[in-house]
């Protein structure tokens, strides 16, 4: 099979085509051929090299994909050959096969189409536990999305209006924040204005924050009583097509210091949320995946596909998402 490899760390052109042997399923696996890759700003942090348990190279990146089931391997059940699936393997799926945890596969409705199954699987279950379990969003409360027109963000934004939530996005450009409103944000705003509009609105009881740095210090400080904090990413560390450790050490430095004891007499919590990293996820993920599919199905939710990539453009995919000047999920399409 062909699959993109990572044999150095580095920018996108580190990704090389190769071919390389089919995966076997092993017992309790599923081999899902490829139909498209949903792209998310984790594999652009596996293939630097800053990503949490990422391989030493050469290794093949990918976390999400929709396909179709090529084989099952021992002891699994509740599947089929050809069925179509959304799988979450966290590595690997940067190919046209890939040999998935069953539970870690979830079926797809027969009306979606590969591009949006694609875009569901990482993005949704990002968005659905960092609001709901982490983040504990509640009908009426003030919640902070940042990068709210990215895969992750656009979702998360769905999901907190669809539980009576107030949301005021953040996102760099004119069309991102159109985007965000007509998602339902209740206001839209640039990175250097966002704080005044929490600070009128009488500050905040959730922000969900997937950039870090500077704008942590600032949303920390209007956490209301009560306030949670999710923080999922650190995209403020990446440049164009590296790490900027200068630039990520002066980020680091400035989102301060918090002493432990100020959580008790601000009575405020702040979480930190990686979705690989979620013990008990693996157990939950068919249900999960049934409740995004409902607010799918209500039109609470939807997929919002940014750019497509073919198969053998799929470092210029990992350019355009490290660039962040992306909007919605990118999706890159397998013959």
């Amino acid at each position: 099979m062909r699959a993109w490899v990572v044999r150095r760390l580095g920018p996108p052109d580190a990704l090389k085509l190769a071919e390389v042997d089919d995966p076997v399923p092993g017992a309790g696996e599923v081999l899902v051929r490829v139909r498209a890759i949903g792209l998310n700003f984790a594999d652009c942090m596996a293939r630097l090299g800053v990503y949490p348990n990422t391989p030493r190279p050469p290794f093949v990146p990918g976390m999400e994909v929709a396909g179709e089931v090529a084989a099952l391997g021992g002891a699994v059940g509740g599947f089929r050959v050809g069925e179509r699936v959304l799988a979450v393997p966290i590595f690997g799926g940067h190919a046209e096969l890939v040999a998935v945890p069953a539970t870690h596969v979830a079926p797809m409705p027969e009306d979606m189409e590969w591009d949006e199954a694609a875009g569901l699987a990482v993005t949704g279950l990002t968005a659905d536990w960092a609001l709901t379990v982490v983040g504990r969003v509640r009908a009426g409360e003030r919640v902070l999305v940042t990068a709210a027109a990215g895969g992750v963000g656009t979702m998360v934004l769905q999901l907190a209006r669809a539980r009576g939530a107030r949301v005021l996005a953040v996102a760099s450009t004119d069309r991102k924040r159109g985007l965000a409103l007509e998602l339902g944000a209740e206001a839209a705003v640039g990175y250097d204005g966002w704080a005044e509009v929490a600070d009128e609105w009488g500050g905040l009881d959730l922000v969900l924050d997937s950039v870090g740095g500077r704008v942590f210090r600032h949303a920390w400080r209007l956490l209301a009583g009560d306030g949670r904090y999710v923080l999922y990413g650190f995209s403020a560390a990446a440049g164009r097509r590296r790490i900027r450790w200068l630039g990520a050490a002066r980020e680091w430095l400035a989102m301060g210091v918090i002493h432990p004891m100020s959580l008790v007499s601000g009575t405020r919590t702040l979480a930190g949320f990686n979705l690989s990293l979620v013990p008990t996820l693996a157990g939950q993920l068919r249900e999960r995946h049934e409740r995004l599919l409902e607010a799918r199905r209500t039109g609470h939710l939807r997929v919002v596909i940014g750019e497509r990539f073919r198969f053998q453009q799929l470092p210029d995919a990992h350019a355009a998402l490290q660039g962040r000047a992306s909007i919605g999920k990118l999706v890159v399409l397998l013959d």
